[in-house]
This record gives structure tokens, C-alpha cells and sequence, in this order.
């Protein structure tokens, strides 16, 4: 566990329960949901959803912004009760709608939130006089951190977890033909490839790579993960449809059109990397299929819940857009998951009620 990104979850969560607006509003709308539970005709006034609104609009914003991998899960892992940010208005969009059915639950799960968000400031101030008081100070300044000069840290955790030696040498030997086809591409020494710590399987690997060869890997992955909410739409859609009784075969269309996508997206991205970043050495007809295969094998590593977080050593690479879209990307890998579980049930029941079918 990174040090610095614990501290900073911590701060803001801190500041963000400070705020007296988002306490008011949580209690505010716990009282209207009371009231409203006690309408015999099921019909809510237009005022609870006013100020779901305003409490909604208060969360999002609370959001964190930018915030690379290593914050962000620690970020999540806190707010597990889901009081702060997107998880937040999520809940709340999932819990107040005109189809909800007993909002007295409704009323008292925001008062247990009021609760906890008020009793977070003093809890989070606790916590850090610990730190302050249990942790070496050239620690908490980060001095002393590891993988506090990578220029990129790579999360094998989840589905990806090292279990032995051979998992350790299969993943390390499939990112250094990642960073060597990007150092390739820009000319610059080959990436450093370091183990910055591991813990019960999971194991975070330190990159130190040259300014434009991390620059040049932002703009690949940024650019390859774009298709990741077309796959997910796509996916829903595969669900819906597996459940209806179509004779012709649309499941396999779609999985052709995935592919397609994938594919397409892999060559112009790469197209765009090699005019962008190319030597005076490049072969750009070599190096653009190279990249192509390069980037599918990174939104491969992602959507088997590997992680990635750029933090270049100079403060003028911006990272906050890529670091927001990859914990985006990170979320749907997780939702593709689930979806997939449950469109390979969909599709074993409906084979089988098709053989039902056959057999009668």
C-alpha cells in the first residue's frame, strides 16, 4: 500500500465530509423521504426528487478527479459505505425513483448515512494523528516511498494475481515487449521494468521510461480504451437479446462486430502513434503493426483487471485525463465481467431449451 495515496484518500474524505451542505442535504432529503413513505397513494412530491437532484449534484462533485490507480482504490475502499462521490449517486439514483417501492428504507439508510458522514471528520482526523504518530515522518513526505521514481506503476491483482514464479515471469516478459515496442517507436533507452511490492499475490511492477516514450503511452492507451463502452453496450445488448426466441444466430454478429471494432480502433490508434511519435529510424509500416498488436494486448491486460497508473516525473505531463479514463475503463472491466457471466448463462439456457424443443 502506497503511503502517500492513503494519506491523500484520507485528506479528502475528510474535507469532502466537512462540507456542511452535503451533511444538510443528506438529512434534508432522509426527513422528505419520511414524509413521503406516508402517502397512502404511492405518489411522491416532486420535492424529494428536487433534492435528490441537489444531493446528487453535491456527490459527483465530490468525485475525485484525475486521481491515478493507487488513490483512487484506496479512495474506493474507504467509502465502501458508499457516502462520497459516483458510487454515492449511484446508490442514491438506484434508491430514489418513481418506482420505488418502500421509501421508509429509503428514509432510514440516508439517515445511517448522515450519521457516518458526520462522524467521518473526526474519525479521518483520528486516523492521521496515528500516521503522524506511528509512521517515520520521511515516509509520510513520500521521501521514502517505493516506486517513488517510476514514471508508471502496472497493478497485477484479481484474476491476474501472481501465484507463483511463472505467473511473476510471464507478466513481466509481456510488459517489456509492451514498453519495448513503445521505446522502439520513439527512439528513447528502454523502459526499466521493477518490482515495487507484493502482497498476498498482488504485485505492482515500477516503470522509469523517458518523457515521450510515458507520453506516447498515455495517448495508446487513452485512444485504445475508447472502445471499451461499445463493447459494454454492445454486451447488454447480446444479454437482452440472448433471452428472446430468435431463430437466427445475432449473438455471433455482434461478437464479429466487437472484434471489427477492436481491430479498427488497434490500427488507426496506432497510425496515430507512429506519425506522432516516430524516429528518424522507424519503419511505419512495420512499427503500426507492431502497435496494433501491442495495444490489444494492453486492453487485454485490463479487461482481466490489471491496472495502470501513469505519474510522470515531470510535473508538464498532464496525466489527470488518462488516469480519469482509465479508472473509468477499470469499472467497466469489472461490469463486462458480470455481463459476460451472465450472457454465457443466457445462451446455455437457451441451448438447452432449444434441444428441449428438438427433443419433443
Amino acid at each position: 500500500m502506497q503511503m502517500t495515496a492513503l494519506i491523500q484518500a484520507i485528506n479528502y474524505l475528510k474535507e469532502k465530509a466537512a462540507e456542511p451542505g452535503l451533511l444538510d442535504t443528506y438529512k434534508k432529503l432522509a426527513d422528505l423521504t419520511k414524509q413521503a413513505s406516508r402517502n397512502a397513494n404511492g405518489l411522491y412530491p416532486e420535492e424529494v426528487f428536487r433534492e435528490k437532484e441537489s444531493l446528487k449534484q453535491l456527490l459527483l462533485e465530490g468525485e475525485p478527479d484525475g486521481w491515478g490507480y493507487a488513490s483512487y482504490e484506496l479512495f474506493d475502499r474507504i467509502n465502501s459505505n458508499q457516502l462520497f462521490g459516483k458510487s454515492a449517486a449511484e446508490w442514491l439514483d438506484a434508491a430514489i425513483n418513481p418506482e420505488t417501492k418502500d421509501m421508509q428504507a429509503v428514509s432510514s439508510e440516508l439517515s445511517k448515512k448522515a450519521k457516518l458522514v458526520s462522524k467521518f471528520t473526526e474519525n479521518a482526523g483520528k486516523m492521521m494523528q496515528m500516521l503522524e504518530q506511528m509512521v517515520p515522518s520521511e515516509i509520510l513526505s513520500g521521501a521514502a516511498e517505493d516506486g517513488s521514481r517510476s514514471s508508471l506503476l502496472i497493478f497485477f491483482e484479481g484474476r491476474l494475481s501472481v501465484q507463483n514464479i511463472s505467473d511473476l515471469e510471464r507478466y513481466s516478459r509481456l510488459w517489456d515487449g509492451i514498453l519495448g515496442t513503445f521505446s522502439r517507436l520513439t527512439g528513447e533507452e528502454n523502459a526499466a521494468l521493477n518490482m515495487t511490492s507484493f502482497n498476498n499475490g498482488r504485485v505492482t511492477l515500477g516503470v522509469v521510461a523517458e518523457d515521450k516514450t510515458v507520453t506516447a503511452l498515455m495517448t495508446g492507451v487513452t485512444g485504445m480504451l475508447s472502445v471499451l463502452p461499445v463493447i459494454l453496450r454492445i454486451r447488454k445488448s447480446q444479454v437482452d437479446l440472448a433471452h428472446l426466441p430468435l431463430i437466427n444466430d445475432l449473438n455471433n454478429v455482434l461478437e464479429d462486430e466487437i472484434k471489427i471494432l477492436i481491430n479498427n480502433t488497434a490500427d488507426d490508434t496506432a497510425s496515430k502513434l507512429t506519425l506522432g511519435f516516430m524516429n528518424e529510424n522507424t519503419d511505419t509500416e512495420e512499427m503500426t503493426a507492431e502497435m496494433s498488436k501491442t495495444l490489444k494486448q494492453i486492453l487485454s491486460f485490463i479487461e482481466k483487471d490489471g491496472k495502470i497508473e501513469f505519474k510522470p516525473l515531470k510535473a508538464e505531463i498532464e496525466t489527470a485525463t488518462t488516469n480519469k479514463t482509465l479508472n473509468e475503463s477499470f469499472f467497466i472491466a469489472r461490469q463486462l465481467e458480470t455481463i459476460s457471466a451472465d450472457l454465457n448463462e443466457a445462451l446455455a439456457n437457451k441451448s438447452n431449451q432449444q434441444g428441449n424443443n428438438i427433443a419433443d
